[in-house]
């Protein structure tokens, strides 16, 4: 793959070098489309290699179970097939249409042309929701996380967990055997993440706090305490930490692309049964996309079919008398795969 931006005209850009965005990336080059993807962050793979790369995934075609170290690591091979560009570390700040099938995507380093642009930013710019108590601004990056980028780091300690959102449950099922203990503290007594994760919280030797909420953190250059309240009692108890994980959600930031002209609604970008968006030529897939037509549906499996749908009409627009897909079954990869 390459990774030096350039100034030709592609058949089509990607916003968005999540799991969506690498399969629309591999597809784009499997129906012989030039193509670019632009990638805000430093790395690939989006919410998943940020969020929860060592999480199992369950519900992959072809996988009892795949992590999402794995899984992403699969999807860039197979991106690789048919040597795409890929720009890491730039943020696209405008879109703009310059003619007919030609667009102008200005980023923070530079810009890129391109004949039609998908959009697959997953959820959009976010950033990690935060707790109100004493103590956390004063020990905040020490001891205090948002995210988990190696587990091992939480070898052998006392870990406290905030959330009860699969993320919350997914971390403290992963930990529970690294740490020495782990407490999960959930404000009520129904965790929103899957059934079948919360029955192993309950089978498991984690420390669970329902109806309840930290309320302080001390330490001394680094975080040594946790108070924890039940808000039903009142009952306050103080417990060893050498961690703390704050994991009750995100906010998600699509507000760039409304400078764009495009169409939203309060779920993301509305696009047609194509997936195009309410601008011709630019289409959006996955979590960012909210079809008018159909149920919206934040899955992998959903936006992989998405990815593929909108480079299937680009392609049909580009060369009209192509095929309107084409089988797997009948094409193979370039020899030798990317550089």
């Amino acid at each position: 793959m390459s990774y030096v931006p350039d100034e030709e005209l592609y058949d089509v850009i990607i916003i968005g070098g999540g799991p969506i965005g690498l399969f629309a990336v591999y597809y784009a080059g499997f129906r012989d489309l030039k193509v670019k993807l632009l990638e805000a962050t430093e790395a690939l793979g989006g919410q998943v290699s940020l969020l929860y790369p060592d999480k199992f995934i369950y519900d992959m075609p072809g996988f009892m179970s795949v992590n999402g170290k794995e899984m992403i690591s699969n999807l860039v091979a197979q991106a690789s097939q048919f040597n795409p560009t890929i720009c890491l570390g730039e943020r696209v700040l405008h879109v703009e249409r310059m003619s007919a099938q030609q667009f102008e995507i200005i980023t923070d380093r530079g810009k890129h042309l391109g004949r039609a642009v998908i959009i697959a930013t997953g959820i959009g710019a976010f950033s990690p929701n935060k707790v109100v108590a004493p103590g956390v601004n004063e020990l905040e990056g020490k001891g205090i996380y948002y995210y988990v980028r190696e587990p091992l780091d939480f070898k052998g300690k006392k870990v406290v967990i905030i959330g009860g959102g699969d993320t919350a449950v997914d971390w403290a099922l992963h930990l529970k055997d690294i740490a020495s203990k782990i407490y999960l503290v959930h404000r009520r007594d129904v965790f929103r993440a899957h059934e079948k994760s919360v029955e192993a919280l309950h089978a498991s030797n984690i420390e669970i706090r329902l109806w309840s909420e930290m309320v302080e953190v001390k330490g001394d250059g680094w975080v040594k305490q946790v108070v924890i309240k039940n808000c039903q009692t009142n009952a306050t108890e103080t417990v060893d930490c050498d961690d703390l994980l704050v994991l009750v959600g995100y906010k998600a930031d699509l507000s760039i692309v409304k400078q764009w002209g495009i169409s939203m609604d309060p779920r993301g970008i509305t696009v047609d049964s194509n997936y195009e968006t309410s601008v011709p030529d630019i289409y959006a897939a996955g979590d960012v996309a909210s079809p008018r037509e159909t149920l919206k549906q934040n899955l992998l499996v959903v936006g992989f079919a998405q990815g593929t749908t909108c480079v299937n009409r680009i392609k049909k627009i580009l060369s009209p008398g192509s095929a309107a897909f084409e089988h797997s079954t009948l094409k193979e990869p370039v020899a030798g795969g990317a550089a």
